[in-house]
């Protein structure tokens, strides 16, 4: 705090002693312009008076009217020997030639008396040797307004550097791993917004944690389990059992095993920035066609609903990309349905749309968001028995928001869910 202080206040006092040199040296030339201009004419009013003065006595009388005069003229007048001032050339020439001359140095004024050698002196003026110069009253009053400035600075900055502590102690809490920590400052708080940033942060980190917990949970035991089949085999046929016996067995858990490779590689992958989808036009009415008829090898057929009301329709998608997304949902259909699976083509005002849709038991309104997320898994028919590593919505859920649209999850008419492919494109091969 005392550093924080002494930084603030040193910088405030700093700017307010500029802006006050500033403003002063602003205000002394426009008010030296200005009086002096005032004395100019005073001066030359006072110097003709005291010719006026002087031409009527002789010379020698001339100092003791000089005397008498000083009693009543409001500043100081003597009559000095031209010698006296040592002057350039120029000044010189121009006193000679009947000049009034200001000598700043010793605040008078000269002019030399017509026909002489003598020069009238009026000054030094004590109003202006006072604009050059600093006096102790006005050194105190600045000083003490500089210390007044203290008092502002520090109830501006204590709230400031509570707050700033608050901030320090839940980022030593985030640095110790407790990813729970939040905080609370007041809306008034300049504070506030880096507050709810670290609070964000604090909740991303959280759920990044959570989800690595997940992810290293699942693939623990998506992967233990396999392993450990294929230790009792390998364990079986060391103890004389038939080979053939066992070769499907082992072919089925490395194939689980790559497909989880599989999936957790595609995941990665579109987390990096650099391999988002590439949309390109395509007739969307072939490409689905063989999409659905690669999915039906080895498996019923998939219903097929062209709803768009084109006859040759176009799509703007990464083909690759779509097709895992649509495969992912229509497996996911045949693996929690009951046997019924229909995809729907529509369009409507620029978003496409491919829904996929089963007569399974649906999934409950309050876990289709945390479906979408790596590793997650619903109790009951949509678990970890039926299959399936908790990878594929995740997947697609990337896949859409790469698209620029979103995966959503509702009810079917068949009894099941409706997962839904959106995202923005036109019917045709112009963008």
């Amino acid at each position: 705090m005392r550093k924080l202080f002494l930084r603030f206040y040193l910088t405030v006092v700093i700017c307010f002693l500029a802006s006050a040199l500033l403003i002063g040296a602003v205000y002394k030339q426009m008010l030296e312009r200005i009086n002096r201009q005032y004395l100019n004419d005073v001066f030359q009013s006072t110097i003709i008076i005291v010719e006026n003065e002087l031409g009527a006595l002789p010379q020698s009388l001339w100092h003791d009217e000089i005397a008498r005069l000083r009693n009543k003229l409001p500043v100081p007048v003597n009559i000095e020997e031209v010698e006296a001032y040592k002057l350039n050339p120029s000044l010189l020439q121009g006193m000679m030639n009947g000049e009034t001359l200001y000598l700043p140095r010793r605040n008078i004024y000269i002019h030399r008396i017509p026909d002489t050698q003598l020069v009238i002196e009026l000054g030094p003026v004590a109003y202006l040797s006072r604009l050059d110069s600093v006096s102790w009253p006005d050194a105190i009053g600045l000083l003490l307004m500089c210390a007044a400035l203290g008092v502002p600075t520090w109830l501006w900055l204590r709230p400031f550097w509570r707050d700033l502590l608050t901030l320090i102690r839940q980022s030593r809490k985030l640095g110790t791993g407790d990813f729970g920590a939040r905080t609370k400052l007041e809306e008034s708080s300049p504070l506030e917004p880096l507050s709810g940033t670290i609070n964000r942060m604090a909740q991303d980190i959280e759920e990044l944690s959570a989800s690595r917990q997940a992810m290293i949970d699942s693939i623990s035991h998506d992967v233990r389990t396999p392993l450990a089949r294929l230790r009792y085999r390998l364990e079986a046929v060391k103890a004389g059992a038939p080979v053939e016996s066992f070769i499907g067995g082992a072919e089925r858990d490395l194939e689980q095993m790559d497909q989880l490779v599989e999936e957790w590689l595609t995941l990665r992958t579109l987390e990096r920035p650099e391999m988002k989808p590439e949309p390109q036009p395509f007739e969307a009415l072939p490409w689905l066609t063989r999409q659905l008829d690669e999915l039906a090898v080895n498996a019923a057929a998939v219903a097929f609903v062209n709803a768009t009301g084109e006859a040759e329709p176009w799509l703007w998608a990464d083909r690759y990309y779509l097709g895992r997304a649509l495969g992912n949902l229509v497996n996911n259909a045949r693996r929690y349905g009951g046997g019924q699976v229909r995809v729907t083509f529509s369009w409507h005002d620029g978003v496409a749309s491919l829904e996929v849709e089963d007569d399974g038991p649906g999934i409950p309104e309050d876990a289709r968001e945390r479906l979408l997320k790596p590793f997650e898994r619903l109790e009951g028919s949509r678990n970890r028995s039926t299959g399936g590593h908790g990878l594929g919505l995740a997947i697609t859920d990337m896949i859409m928001k790469g698209h620029g649209g979103e995966l959503r999850i509702g009810d079917s008419e068949l009894g099941g869910a409706r997962m839904t492919l959106s995202w923005p494109s036109t019917l045709t091969a112009e963008a």
